[in-house]
């Protein structure tokens, strides 16, 4: 099974132990929305001005790049912590998100370093690390929720500073940037707007039969931190 960078380390998790489905963890999964739609504004810009520097077209790859990436994010933090979350398991949705979400993170650091120092770098890794960390360490359900859920604003809060801060071409395209991004913040938003709207108009049967039809690819495991569950113990539905 996968495990995270803090439980390579030794560190293991107490918040699996607590943890469950619930509404505000399932929300905060949105807080990675605003930073994909801020790549998504500045490739917009950029596009539109004559680029002939080697840094700032790697940079044209990064954003648009990024900004799929995060908006994945988005989906496979949906999936992992609030639709097939169970206590003391990880289902395949978590490895996926664990390993995805980690990759956009670190993609994003990397692209963050090319245009900024290396100690502002560190520090916004750290913050979101801390964060991490903090979330992974809760005792408590209601805990695990505050803290997962801060853990998801801070997390997204750290992507949209990387995506706007030390912007590339910034004396190009800052006076085209604030419509750009207040297009796609709104295009976002009203996408996130119908789905939940979607989803809250469906009935219980509609949505227990959605649940079972992606449950059976969960392939939920005992969690790293616990040891290893006899075989078969952990079948879908349980």
């Amino acid at each position: 099974m996968r495990r995270t960078l803090f439980e390579e380390l030794g560190l293991k998790s107490k918040s699996c132990r607590v943890w469950d489905s619930h509404v505000a963890v399932g929300l905060s999964c949105f807080a990675f929305a605003p930073s994909a739609a801020a790549f998504w504004a500045v490739f917009l810009c950029l596009v539109r001005v004559e680029i002939q520097e080697p840094g700032i077209l790697i940079q044209m790859i990064l954003y648009p790049l990024l900004g799929c990436m995060y908006t994945l994010v988005v989906i496979t933090s949906y999936l992992a912590d609030f639709l097939f979350i169970k206590r003391e398991q990880r289902s395949l949705y978590g490895r996926v998100d664990i390993a995805f979400a980690s990759a956009t993170f670190f993609l994003s650091m990397f692209d963050y370093y090319l245009r900024a120092t290396f100690w502002e770098t560190m520090m916004l890794v750290v913050i979101a690390l801390a964060a991490f960390a903090w979330s992974g360490q809760s005792q408590s359900f209601e805990i695990w929720v505050w803290r997962h859920s801060l853990w998801h604003v801070i997390g997204g809060s750290v992507a949209l500073y990387g995506a706007l801060m030390h912007l590339p071409a910034a004396d190009r395209i800052l006076s085209q940037l604030p419509l750009q991004l207040l297009l796609m913040q709104s295009l976002y938003g009203l996408a996130i707007c119908v789905f939940l709207v979607i989803r809250q108009n469906l009935d219980k049967k509609q949505q227990d039969e959605l649940w079972s039809t992606w449950a059976v690819y969960a392939d939920w495991q005992l969690h790293p931190s616990l040891g290893e569950a006899p075989k078969g113990l952990l079948e879908v539905g349980e």
